[in-house]
C-alpha cells in the first residue's frame, strides 16, 4: 500500500523521491493497459471511467487552480451585499465588506470618511466573508481608500500574455491611520489581494488565520447542460512580482477560531444586533450580600430554568476572539501611547563615586 501511494505521488506531481526515478509516459501508459486487462474487475475500467479519475486526479492536483461547479449552485441568489461598519469604542471602528460587490468600495469610502471625521484613531478591516471569487477592480477601489494617489497596487498577469495589467491608486487616501487587518482560510481573492498589498506595505497588522492562496482571476465556462468549469486565467501579483497563488498570507498574530463558529457569528448580526455584541460576555448577577440585604434572589430564575431541563444563562454565546484579540491589542497600543513612557531614559542622578581601595600600612 506504501507503494502504490508513492506511484499516485508520481502520477499526480511528476517529482520523486532522489533514491526513485520519475515515472515516465510510457510506465504510465504500461500501468492503464495492465489493469484494463489484469485487474479482476478490468470491466469497470471503461474509457469513460479512467476519463473520469483523470479529470478527479488533475482537479485534485490543481487544487485552487480549478473546479467543477453546478448549475444550480451557480443560480443559487447572491448574498445580500453592504458593508458592516460600527464603532466598536470610543477609539475603535469596524468594517467589513460582505460579499465585494461593485457598490461596497462608495459605501466602504463614505463609512471611512465619517470615521475620518470623527478622529477615530484605529481601525479594523475585516475581510473573513466567505464570498464567492470576484472582480479585481473591487479589490483596487478598496485599497485607493488607503494607499496614495499614484502608487501601484497590485498586477494582474493573463496567460499567454507577456504584458500585465497594472493597477493604480487614482485618489488619495481617506485612512492613513493604524489598521488591523482579519483575515483566514476563508477569504477570498479579492480579500486576499487587500490583505497583501496593504501588509507588503507595511500598512497593516495581520491577525487571524492563514489564507488559502486563491489570488487569481477565475474564468467560468459551461462543460454541459449541469456543469461548469471554473479555472485561473489570471494571477495577481505584487508591485516586486511576488505571487501569493497556492501560498496565501500567513498572520502576524494567528488566532485560531473554526469557520463553522465563525459563520454562526456572522449569521447572528444584523441591525438589532450589532457586532459589538459578539465581543463582551454579560455575566448574569449571582447572590451576594448586596442581594441579601435587598432581599432578593437573583439566581432564582436560572435554578428554575435548569430544573426545566432548559439551558442555563451561563452557557455563553459564541464570541470571536479573533476580533476580541484585535480589539485588545489597539487597546493596548492606546494605553501605551497614552502612558507615553520613555524606553530610553538615562538615570537622572549621577552614579555613586567608587573609592579604589588603599593598601593598609
Amino acid at each position: 500500500m506504501k507503494k502504490l501511494s508513492t506511484t499516485v505521488l508520481l502520477l499526480l506531481t511528476g517529482a520523486a523521491p532522489a533514491a526513485d526515478p520519475v515515472l515516465s509516459q510510457s510506465a504510465i501508459q504500461s500501468a492503464f493497459q495492465i489493469l484494463r486487462s489484469e485487474y479482476i474487475r478490468s470491466s469497470e475500467l471503461t474509457f469513460e471511467e479512467l476519463n473520469r479519475a483523470a479529470l478527479q486526479g488533475l482537479l485534485q492536483r490543481l487544487e485552487l487552480g480549478a473546479e467543477l461547479v453546478s448549475k444550480l449552485e451557480s443560480q443559487r441568489p447572491a448574498a445580500t451585499s453592504g458593508v458592516l461598519a460600527e464603532r466598536l469604542t470610543p477609539e475603535i471602528a469596524y468594517m467589513r465588506p460582505l460579499t465585494y460587490a461593485e457598490g461596497e468600495p462608495t459605501v466602504l469610502e463614505s463609512r471611512l470618511r465619517e470615521f475620518a471625521a470623527a478622529k477615530l484613531p484605529h481601525l479594523i478591516l475585516d475581510l473573513r466573508s466567505a464570498a464567492p471569487p470576484g472582480d479585481f477592480a473591487v479589490a483596487a477601489a478598496i485599497l485607493e481608500s488607503f494607499i496614495p494617489r499614484g502608487e501601484l497596487l497590485f498586477k494582474l498577469k493573463q496567460v499567454g500574455r507577456d504584458d500585465a495589467q497594472l493597477f493604480i491608486s487614482s485618489r488619495d487616501p481617506v485612512w492613513t491611520g493604524p489598521l488591523v487587518v482579519l483575515v483566514d482560510a476563508e477569504t477570498n481573492n479579492l480579500g486576499e489581494t487587500i490583505a497583501a498589498v496593504l501588509h507588503a506595505r507595511r500598512r497593516a497588522l495581520l491577525v487571524g488565520a492563514a489564507t488559502c492562496g486563491a489570488t487569481v482571476r477565475y474564468e467560468t465556462l459551461p462543460v454541459d447542460n449541469a456543469w461548469l468549469l471554473r479555472f485561473a486565467r489570471a494571477e495577481m501579483l505584487l508591485p516586486d512580482d511576488s505571487s501569493l497563488f497556492k501560498t496565501g498570507l500567513k498572520p502576524d498574530f494567528a488566532i485560531p477560531l473554526p469557520p463553522a463558529v465563525k459563520r454562526q457569528i456572522f449569521d447572528t448580526v444584523d441591525a438589532q444586533h450589532p457586532v459589538l455584541e459578539t465581543l463582551f460576555d454579560t455575566a448574569r448577577p449571582r447572590y451576594n450580600e448586596a442581594a441579601l440585604v435587598a432581599r432578593k434572589h437573583p439566581e432564582l430564575d436560572d435554578y428554575i430554568r435548569r430544573s426545566a431541563g432548559q439551558s442555563s444563562a451561563d452557557t455563553s454565546k459564541p464570541r470571536d476572539t479573533v476580533l476580541q484579540r484585535a480589539v485588545d491589542l489597539l487597546c493596548a497600543r492606546s494605553h501605551f501611547d497614552a502612558m507615553k513612557l520613555d524606553w530610553d531614559s538615562k538615570p537622572r542622578t549621577a552614579p555613586p563615586t567608587i573609592r579604589k581601595a588603599q593598601p593598609a600600612p
